[in-house]
């Protein structure tokens, strides 16, 4: 492995993208270049280099300096990097907000009384549990199987892809969208991702660490899902399955859906 490979793999693990990569590796070598120079290093359109600067200067990575052509520079590589550590830890923070508010959402809706009377069912009707992941894979694969229109899945590590491969490729052959959003961080979920794409699906990786649930939405009528939350500081994660076909749960799932969706990086594979 040379040198410049091992810095890529490294610069990826650190939650870069390829064109990231690609633009700050050059930037580093080159010290400063315009996008055309950019471009005739890394061969990436010359629209995206634009984007991918705003991106790595959002990450404190490089710099814009003034002028006619616009020319950028790479940041001290340490300074860069603690930068990088800082942006990905609020990122990071960011996150688990999101799903503390969404969880919060979630408890207060089961709690309001006056919610409940409107819909004239008790807490305990919105939401059936299932005592293992064993149970929730079987109504899982039984939703897939029954999807009309779109069907969205968001998961960490697409571990449990081989238990719903059939009914996913089923679901495409009959003319049914289906988005996925999940962790591509090793050559096992890379070979899923790739896959799932040659199959016909939509594929966008995380950008912004670990989702702490897992989820199957289908047509924006069923869900089944599970949050894995800690009791305490290094204490380990617990969880329970759950399925809902209730609106205003599964309006909240959809709407983290399309949050992580919007935040994902397509997945291409030369």
């Amino acid at each position: 492995m040379s040198d410049t490979e091992e810095l890529t793999l490294k610069l990826k693990a650190l939650g870069l993208t390829q064109y990231e990569v690609k633009t700050l590796i050059t930037l580093v070598a080159l010290s400063s270049s315009t996008a055309e120079e950019i471009h005739k290093q890394t061969d990436i359109p010359t629209p995206r280099i634009y984007d991918t600067i705003d991106n790595l200067e959002k990450k404190g990575l490089v710099r814009t300096i003034s002028g006619r052509p616009m020319r950028f520079e790479a940041i001290n590589l340490k300074k860069g990097l603690d930068n990088l550590l800082r942006f990905k830890e609020q990122e990071y923070h960011d996150q688990l907000d999101k799903m503390a508010t969404v969880s919060q959402e979630i408890v207060s809706l089961l709690s309001d009384p006056e919610y409940q009377s409107k819909l004239i069912i008790k807490p305990d009707e919105l939401l059936e549990a299932y005592s293992s992941l064993e149970d929730m894979q079987v109504k899982t694969k039984n939703i897939i199987k029954n999807g009309k229109k779109e069907i969205s899945i968001f998961t960490n590590v697409f571990y449990w892809y081989n238990d719903v491969k059939k009914e996913i490729k089923d679901a495409l052959d009959n003319g049914v969208n289906v988005r996925v959003i999940m962790s591509v961080e090793d050559s096992k979920s890379k070979d899923v991702a790739k896959n799932l794409l040659d199959l016909g699906a939509q594929v966008k990786s995380i950008l912004e660490g670990n989702v702490l649930a897992r989820g199957t939405l289908v047509d924006q009528e069923q869900v089944v899902f599970v949050i894995w939350v800690s009791p305490g500081k290094h204490e380990k994660y617990v969880y329970r399955p759950h399925f809902s076909s209730n609106s205003g749960i599964i309006e909240i799932f959809s709407n983290n859906f399309e949050y992580l969706w919007e935040k994902g990086e397509e997945i291409t594979f030369s």
